[in-house]
Parts: C-alpha cells; structure tokens; sequence
C-alpha cells in the first residue's frame, strides 16, 4: 500500500490565474514569452501591460491568491493597502 503525499509546491501566479479562470493560457503563455525578454518585470506586471487584466484586478488576484497559498493569510484583508501589495511583490520575486 502506498500513500499519495499533498502536493506540497506552491502555485505559480500564473498558473493560480489561469486554473481561477482569470486569465486564459494563451494570455499567460504570452506574458511568460515577454518575461523571457524582461527578466526584471513581473508576470503580473506584464498581464496589465498586455492588457488582459486591469491593476485593480491584479490586485484583487494577488489577494486571492494569497489567501490561497499561505499558511497564515491573517495578515489579508478585504483590501490590500500599498505596503501588502509591496509586501507580495517581494514574495512574488522570491518565488
């Protein structure tokens, strides 16, 4: 008998968007060629340059997604402020 362990990685930002609906695969494939081309811009970044999400959409699936993945997303709220958008951006590049 074997037992299947959770799969412990953590989502991508992308792959968070695309799998919520909130952006399609071709606009995340499309973005990840851009990124190739900026390695200093964020997927997010790159998706409202593209067009495909607003910044307070971003912002909003930010949020999503981290209430998702952290293990304590007590620190999120109904909106984030300027420091908690700061705050996931330097998550973000960490990743």
């Amino acid at each position: 008998m074997t037992s299947k362990e959770p799969d412990k990685r953590i989502k991508r930002v992308g792959e968070f968007l695309v799998d919520n609906s909130i952006i399609t695969k071709t606009q995340l494939d499309d973005a990840l060629d851009m990124q190739k081309y900026n390695k200093g811009r964020l997927i997010g970044e790159i998706l409202v340059t593209l067009g495909a999400l607003t910044k307070e959409e971003l912002v909003m699936a930010l949020e999503m997604y981290l209430m998702e993945t952290d293990e304590n997303p007590s620190h999120v709220d109904e909106w984030l402020d300027q420091d908690e958008v700061d705050m996931i951006i330097e998550r973000m590049k960490g990743k």
